[in-house]
């Protein structure tokens, strides 16, 4: 600990402490614009200048270290210090327009508070302004008044040394010096949104938020972001019923200080004029807007029969745990899945074991030695994990290590790659685990030990094309490590038979902690809640008669002992299904095979959606029931480190829109049986399922599968700028989109002649694709990979619900159409 004295005021800080961080915890505040906590100490704006005894100069509280004995004066006491602010801010307000009340900044904005506060009365400057041309937009989703820039540098810092994309810089210098972007090279980032917010002045603008309101005039609600399972803490603001931004909330256990750009300007679906906002019967083949009496009374009198329940993984944590509770003892059906893929017992034990578990959160992955990354892209999946990890890579050094036959942009901040083949990534944890014995590991449970002896080990670790003398190193890495170590795996990891219980069992062998990463906000909620065929509440099974007693206990009703089917068997049987309910589901836009749903959707006696928008599951339904969107209701959202966070209503429901929950208790009262009537009562029933996590216990491994073979072979990548429905109206967000291209391995690229931006055909038995190629050196040989959920793409054709198939790749010759490219 150092201590000095700060205005008078003696302190004790540790070593390495810079004075404005010091003077803060005295409740003083020097005046900055460059300085963000987050950031690297700069020093660019000059503003924060104080006194220091000793000194000739004044000197720049957000850099100087504090040091033992030190006396330091602030503007409070100090006429230089004082001074030395005065002048700055005269500087900065010579070109700087003197527009605050048309600026997005007027109100909030720190030069215009502290040249007030802090500044001269008046200017002594005459002549005329500097100009610029304005607005220059940098990308679709940010604009640039060059004439309000005080050159903080905050944008080109965070873009750098935040996100890792340095696509916008400070060019030239002297008077010249001004915030670019490269020659025909938008600024493109999946957090380009967060430097608007950090700017100090005016300078970098939304384009979705410009002239549209005042911060005095809007109404800010503190929530819970639910676009994906991080759980960013996030601010509301609303103004006349109309949400006019979202922005980041400090939270030093989530997102810090950071969104991404979905979060931010993703809200727009939920105030669009076509979004469902009273309930509706098909009559005649067209839809009727009916009360929700005559709705009810419709689902009622065609309830007679079987039932299942396809969610979505969006739902919050109340209403995932109502609807679980719906199926089972009002519907009587286990018949209730919120994963639109195929899941595996394999899968399904280690969902049972993450609610008694305690895993992996952001606290480990800043105390960890190594972070071991499977099955996922983190920075399209789970973008704030990805910013945790990378910031921990950049400041202290911490090891990553990614394996599969993709690296992410990890690999730019220095993470290693350990390439496997498609598929392989079982053979490589084989391997793994192998290494793990052989070093007289003896936490390795049985049955992992049993397969890592198997006879046919062998071909499944060769197939997986993985460099063994690497995965021996990961070995030793991982023990040395122990509880200082994480692995994070995707859902993607689950597709491969096998490696998913092999990753979690080699954690538990090594005392590491295995963290979950799903890509839907409500997807370890879901779990949680049992919104899944062969589970109850809190990891309970169906099949295990204690279980279903003890659940029978808390809910007062008997739970069916029949595990129910999954979503893939719903659809396949939903001609024999008396009512299929979808809560939030989109079966044609998330099932493996579209024409399979929509047959199923077509087949089914009665469908019953409950739902925001008219997608295309949600038009073969037989009523439709209006659902509230996360902004307009209140609750809880469990994100991937198993933190239940709170969401907040910040607005009023739209038209007759009622909450998920509202809808199963007006359900359960036409059907006449017996419900929770309260959320206080749900509430009450999911604390008497809570229970203390317990150390991590090994899964099943079931025998591990080799990987797929083929000259040339396809994955699919996920992006976080989709075309699913809730990016329904935020056409800007669309247009930052980055251009989904089909990227290819080096050596495919040269043996096919397909270069940067060639247009490749891709095809394989069940259809094909095509779109511009990228060369990617980060890719296995010869593989391809094929972005998701891109409509005009539409890689669910190719795959014909496979996580991997062979294909052919050829230079297509024919030009994309322009704007069909997306």
């Amino acid at each position: 600990m150092v201590t000095l004295t700060i205005d008078g005021r003696e302190i004790s800080v540790p070593k390495g402490t810079l004075i404005i961080r010091a003077a803060e915890q005295l409740g003083v505040y020097v005046p900055r614009f460059c300085d963000h906590p987050l950031l690297d100490p700069l020093g660019a704006c000059r503003q924060c200048l104080v006194e220091i005894e000793g000194q000739l100069k004044p000197l720049t509280a957000c850099t100087t270290p504090v040091g033992d004995g030190m006396v330091v004066k602030t503007q409070a006491t100090s006429d230089i210090a004082r001074e030395g602010q005065d002048g700055v801010l005269e500087m900065l307000l010579i070109n700087h327009p003197l527009d605050c009340p048309m600026c997005d900044k007027g109100g909030e904005c720190p030069l215009q508070d502290q040249a007030l506060a802090y500044g001269p009365g008046g200017s002594r400057y005459i002549d005329p302004k500097r100009r610029f041309t304005k607005p220059v937009p940098i990308s679709p989703l940010v604009k640039l008044d060059r004439e309000r820039c005080v050159l903080c540098a905050r944008c080109t810092r965070f873009a750098s040394e935040i996100s890792g994309d340095p696509f916008i810089e400070l060019f030239e210098r002297g008077a010249l010096e001004q915030v670019a972007i490269f020659e025909d090279e938008p600024y493109q980032s999946e957090f380009s949104g967060n430097v608007i917010q950090i700017c100090p002045v005016g300078a970098l603008t939304s384009s979705t938020f410009r002239f549209r309101a005042r911060p005095f005039d809007m109404t800010t609600t503190p929530s819970t972001c639910n676009r994906c399972a991080s759980g960013c803490s996030i601010a509301v603001q609303e103004r006349r019923g109309q949400i006019s931004r979202v922005l980041a909330r400090l939270d030093a256990g989530a997102n810090d200080e950071w969104i991404c750009d979905k979060g931010r300007f993703g809200y727009a679906y939920s105030q669009k004029p076509e979004r469902i906002t009273e309930p509706m019967v098909r009559k005649d083949d067209a839809f009727v807007a009916v009360s929700w009496a005559e709705a009810l009374t419709t689902i009622a009198e065609h309830a007679g029969g079987s039932a299942a329940v396809l969610a979505s993984g969006q739902l919050l944590d109340e209403d995932a745990y109502a609807l679980s509770r719906f199926a089972r003892t009002v519907l009587g059906t286990n018949d209730v899945d919120a994963f639109a893929r195929p899941t595996s017992d394999e899968e399904t034990d280690m969902l049972a074991a993450l609610p008694r578990t305690a895993t992996a959160g952001y606290g480990d992955i800043d105390r960890a030695d190594v972070v071991v990354v499977a099955g996922t892209d983190l920075q399209q999946d789970a973008p704030i994990v990805f910013l945790r990890v990378r910031k921990n890579q950049r400041r202290r050094g911490l090891r990553v290590i990614e394996i599969g036959p993709r690296r992410s942009a990890l690999s730019r901040s220095g993470a290693e790659w350990i390439a496997c083949a498609p598929g392989g990534e079982a053979g490589l944890l084989l391997a793994l685990v192998s290494a793990l014995e052989e070093r007289a590991q003896t936490g390795l449970d049985p049955m992992t030990r049993a397969a890592a002896g198997d006879a046919a080990a062998n071909d499944v670790v060769a197939s997986a094309g993985a460099d063994l003398e690497r995965v021996r190193a990961l070995a030793a890495t991982l023990t040395e490590a122990g509880d200082h170590a994480v692995l994070l795996a995707g859902e993607q990891l689950a597709t491969v038979p096998g490696a998913q219980s092999l990753a979690w069992n080699a954690m538990v062998a090594t005392g590491g902690r295995f963290g979950w990463v799903p890509r839907k906000a409500g997807a370890r909620g879901a779990v949680w809640a049992g919104l899944h065929p062969d589970l109850l509440p809190a990891g309970r099974r169906v099949a295990d008669s204690g279980d279903r007693a003890a659940t029978s206990e808390i809910w007062g009703a008997e739970v069916p002992a029949t595990p129910g089917r999954d979503a893939a068997a719903i659809l396949q049987g939903a001609r024999s299904t008396g009512t299929l309910y979808l809560f939030g589901a989109d079966p044609v836009a998330d099932h493996p095979d579209a024409d399979r749903a929509r047959r199923a959707l077509d087949d089914a006696p009665f469908v019953v959606a409950v739902d925001m928008l008219m997608t295309e599951s949600v038009r073969r339904a037989h009523v439709i029931l209006p659902a509230l969107p996360a902004y307009e209701r209140s609750g809880t959202l469990t994100g991937w480190d198993g933190v239940a966070r709170p969401v907040r209503a910040a607005m009023p429901p739209a038209g007759i829109a009622q909450t998920d929950l509202e809808v199963l208790q007006g359900l359960a009262l036409a059907l006449e049986r017996p419900f929770p009537a309260t959320p206080e009562a749900v509430r009450r029933e999911m604390l008497a399922f809570a229970r203390a996590a317990e150390p991590a216990r090994a899964v099943g491994a079931p025998r591990p599968a080799a990987a797929a073979r083929g000259d040339v072979l396809a994955i699919r990548v996920t992006k976080l700028l989709d075309d699913g429905a809730m990016m329904t109206g935020a056409e800007q967000l669309r247009a930052a989109a980055r251009g989904p291209v089909i990227e290819v391995s080096p050596g495919l690229a040269r043996s096919r002649d397909i270069g940067d931006g060639t247009v490749v055909r891709v095809a394989s038995a069940s259809g094909e694709v095509r779109a511009r190629a990228r060369v990617n050196p980060g890719l296995a040989e010869g593989v391809v990979a094929v972005p998701a959920g891109i409509d005009w793409i539409d890689a669910r054709g190719l795959f014909g619900g496979a996580s991997v198939v062979g294909v052919s790749i050829d230079p297509s010759g024919d030009p994309l159409v322009l704007g069909v490219e997306g």
